[in-house]
């Protein structure tokens, strides 16, 4: 990051006096210090010049975490050719989810603003990869992404246009990608932390369709936070619900069992469907009958596709109408495998109760073996300790992915191993939002006097308000200051605006930069009050005592 001082006097947008209010909301802040501004189009922000400063820190910051564990970093176009993308079969999905901006370039070539960058990493890898003696190959870059949210909000948090930190590596074997997961999660533990981001925790998580194996998010507990997960209130563990393992919670009357059909792709291409009996009230998890089964993709079947295949229309079927099916595979949740007494819904005959699994009312008896199949919700049970889950809000900061064999093997990317044979690469990545790290920071460390910002991280690291800077002299040792300090590697916000003092200082709380210096013509030559914004403290000190400043907050 440049440590050219930034004057207030000078700052565009302007410093304004009574800028903000340190009790509004932290994205007001934002907006209000001249951070961030909103666009003409929806979900989409420009990155102000103080703004643009944490922006730039932390992505440096991320950059180093990688490169430092043995990553290298490359730059990857944003625009990317359609026929990229038809490799791996994205096009066609991203487009029916919604999700991706596409352009017509003037000779007729389509194109798309990339959502994400597993198609251009692995068609790089996949011109300069000879050999296993290439391998591994871990890549990092930092790019904007663009993604057509259906309803972006929160500023920040969740917009069309957003800046990730991805890391890509590519490996011989399963368990060498599972070296490579390790590395990518302790790099973006380091990269987290060094943000700023206190109180950052894994968990497992669903990596949804951008995954074929198990994922792991990084996350931050707060109200502000776009995810909901699974907290137990006993021993603490927290989890995506889509896989944080979990027991049913009681029902005091006998529940409805309803029947969720999916379609279930197997690592050697076979097809076959599946039904899931659950309580009525517990939503099934994908990635969990995926666990069960060993599927490499679970998806829900098309509601127009069940009277095909069942002969019953959506809502209605049965558990005994999925086992008279013999291609079907029926599992049972443990929602129900146990129950003595339930509903079930069949058709316009409405809802028959009394049901049983021992094979009354003229049906064949059933014999469950229940699984964990459901997501872990607010007020299921946890599966470790005799604890609730209770729902909490989180942000996701960061997500690490096994991505195994799905990008690699569709896109043609080959090596020769060992044995001298034809072999694919098994992958694993890795996205830090840096743009939602900088409002997620901002959130988690304000107080009700502002923004507070961790070491390292804000737009500078001292806020020097010059008191009487209209006098020459005042400038002078203004000037004389500052350059001490950039020679020493600090940066240095300048408030050498003709405002009284309190006024000064309030802006500085405001603006939560680690510490304020205050020069003052009341003080001896080189003698500053310091300002520590963390603790409140202040102290004088000489000026040559500043170096510390650059340590602890």
């Amino acid at each position: 990051m440049t440590h050219t001082p930034l004057y207030a006097s000078r700052m565009w947008p302007p410093v304004r006096p009574r800028t903000g209010e340190a009790t509004a909301p932290t994205l007001d802040l934002l907006y209000s210090l001249g951070l961030i501004s909103r666009t003409a189009a929806t979900g989409v922000h420009t990155l102000l010049p103080l703004g643009l400063r944490v922006h730039d820190r932390m992505s440096a910051i991320a950059r180093a975490a990688f490169e430092n564990r043995g990553a290298h970093t490359f730059a990857a176009p944003t625009l990317q050719s359609r026929r990229l993308w038809e490799e791996t079969g994205r096009w066609d999905t991203y487009q029916r989810e919604g999700a991706l901006l596409t352009v017509r370039s003037s000779s007729g070539e389509e194109m798309c603003l990339a959502p994400t960058s597993e198609e251009i990493a692995t068609a790089t890898v996949r011109d300069h990869v000879r050999s296993f003696r290439d391998l591994p190959v871990r890549l990092f870059l930092n790019t904007s992404k663009f993604r057509d949210e259906l309803s972006p909000r929160g500023g920040l948090m969740r917009g069309r246009e957003f800046t990730m930190a991805d890391a890509y590596t590519f490996d011989t074997s399963a368990d060498t990608m599972r070296d490579s997961v390790d590395f990518l999660n302790e790099a973006c533990t380091a990269a987290l932390t060094g943000m700023g981001l206190s109180g950052v925790f894994q968990a497992p998580a669903d990596g949804g369709a951008i995954s074929a194996g198990p994922s792991t998010e990084h996350l931050v507990l707060s109200d502000a936070g776009q995810s909901t997960i699974v907290a137990c209130d006993h021993c603490g563990n927290r989890g995506d619900g889509a896989v944080t393992p979990a027991r049913p919670a009681p029902t005091t009357k006998p529940p409805v069992v309803n029947v969720i059909a999916f379609v279930l792709t197997h690592s050697d291409g076979r097809i076959q469907s599946a039904a899931v009996a659950v309580r009525s009230d517990l939503q099934v998890s994908a990635r969990k009958v995926a666990a069960a089964t060993g599927a490499a993709r679970v998806i829900l079947l098309e509601p127009q596709e069940l009277p095909g295949l069942f002969g019953k229309e959506p809502g209605t079927l049965t558990p005994w109408d999925a086992a008279a099916s013999p291609d079907t595979l029926l599992l049972f949740d443990l929602s129900v495998a146990d129950l003595d007494e339930f509903g079930i819904s069949d058709g316009g005959e409405g809802l028959h109760t009394g049901m049983s699994w021992n094979g009354d009312q003229h049906m064949d008896a059933l014999n469950p073996r229940g699984l964990d199949l459901a997501e872990a919700a607010d007020g299921s049970r946890c599966a470790a300790c005799p604890g609730t889950h209770r729902a909490v809000r989180a942000v996701e900061v960061a997500h690490v992915f096994e991505l195994g064999l799905q990008y690699s093997r569709a896109m043609k990317l080959t090596f020769t191993d060992h044995t001298g044979h034809q072999a694919t690469p098994w992958m694993a990545c890795s996205g830090i939002g840096i743009t939602r790290c900088l409002q997620t920071a901002a959130d988690l460390h304000r107080d009700h006097q502002g923004l507070r910002w961790k070491p390292g991280t804000g737009p500078a690291d001292v806020h020097l308000a010059v008191l009487r800077a209209d006098q020459p002299d005042m400038r002078e040792r203004a000037d004389r200051l500052v350059q001490e300090l950039t020679a020493r590697g600090l940066s240095v916000f300048v408030d050498d605006r003709p405002l009284h003092t309190g006024e000064k200082l309030r802006y500085a709380r405001l603006l939560g930069l680690p510490h304020a210096v205050v020069l003052s013509p009341d003080r001896p030559s080189g003698q500053l009050e310091v300002i520590n914004r963390w603790s409140g403290r202040t102290t004088i000190a000489e000026s040559s005592h500043i170096p510390s400043l650059a340590g602890g907050g």
